[in-house]
């Protein structure tokens, strides 16, 4: 018999469930999904100057002005899965539930890639423009914060070659002074950095520094430290940019000169939709003779300020 259809309130809760268990930093941020408009954009409006300030006015009528306000956008974009199909004769056959084994692939393969292009988004801009046009900006080189540690060998497996300086204390130090001069809120400022990289600034710790790092670490939420102001997050991979200072989009092979970069963000500065999440299904399908299953869903987010503060990122620099 051919398998029960598996409601869409399950799947919807499933999906949502491995993304937060698979990527921390996706409910590190502020959620605007209830703001979607026509399911798929997201309009943040942007204050604009505040009013000067006088000593000592001379009598008279001050000259009123209106304050310009714009706005920067988002778009969700849609992520599906390829469609796999679960034959009469396995269900009948096969020992294990094999549908839910499926399922886990599907939802699986969505938590990576929806968590590799959330962080994505978080430095890269989209504004509307005259006649319906965006514009598309990423983070500025002034929130790019250089490695300056000893130089080491990279990590082969992302496709990198050669020597990069190395991730030390003193960049987070940075950061942190940065984001201090920015006025940005105290708490709920988060680091996520990649696994190789995250090494590299454990041994550049000293002893007592490594013990208050690890003191902590809740590795139930995903958190390994904390050092700086900054809760540390780790991920196998994060961001990464061309020598040129590009960066790369997620899923997209590396050259052997490019950089990786870890990502630096305060949670009120970043921002997350979700929108339709969609599991398929064909059940007792003629053509291939059993159930065929995918899955869809509908994610966004950036960097909530035009001026880009509260985020910044820090990335490898050549030896």
């Amino acid at each position: 018999m051919a398998n029960l259809k598996i409601p869409q309130e399950f799947w919807s809760s499933y999906i949502v469930e491995k993304l937060r268990r698979t990527n921390p930093h996706i409910n590190l941020c502020v959620d605007e999904s209830i703001y979607v408009k026509g399911g798929s954009v997201v309009y943040l409006p942007q204050a604009g100057a505040k009013p000067n300030t006088v000593k000592n006015r001379a009598f008279g009528a001050a000259t009123a002005v209106q304050r310009g306000d714009t706005a920067v956008m988002y778009a969700l974009d849609v992520f599906t899965t390829d469609p796999t199909a679960i034959t009469y004769a396995e269900a009948q056959e096969i020992s294990y539930e094999k549908t839910d084994s499926v399922l886990g692939d599907h939802t699986d393969t969505l938590a990576e890639v929806v968590g590799d292009e959330l962080t994505y988004s978080w430095i890269r801009g989209l504004k509307p423009a005259a006649n319906g046009a965006v514009t598309v900006e990423f983070i500025p080189t002034g929130r790019r914060i250089p490695t300056s540690g000893s130089v080491v060998a990279v990590n082969t497996e992302d496709g990198q070659t050669g020597n990069r300086k190395s991730f030390h204390y003193k960049e987070l130090d940075l950061a942190q002074a940065k984001f201090n001069k920015d006025s940005v809120p105290k708490d709920n400022r988060y680091a996520m950095f990649e696994s190789f990289m995250l090494k590299e600034f454990q041994n550049s710790l000293s002893t007592n520094q490594m013990a208050a790092f690890q003191a902590a670490a809740d590795v139930s939420n995903g958190i390994v430290g904390r050092y700086a102001g900054f809760t540390i997050l780790e991920r196998s991979s994060v961001l990464a940019f061309s020598a040129t200072g590009t960066a790369r989009v997620p899923g997209e092979a590396l050259e052997a000169t490019d950089n990786l970069a870890t990502i630096l963000w305060h949670k009120g500065s970043v921002t997350k939709a979700m929108g339709t999440t969609e599991l398929f299904q064909d059940l007792r399908n003629p053509l291939y003779y059993g159930d065929i299953h995918s899955g869809l869903l509908k994610m966004g987010g950036r960097c909530r300020r035009e001026d880009w503060k509260g985020i910044a990122v820090i990335v490898q620099a050549a030896e």
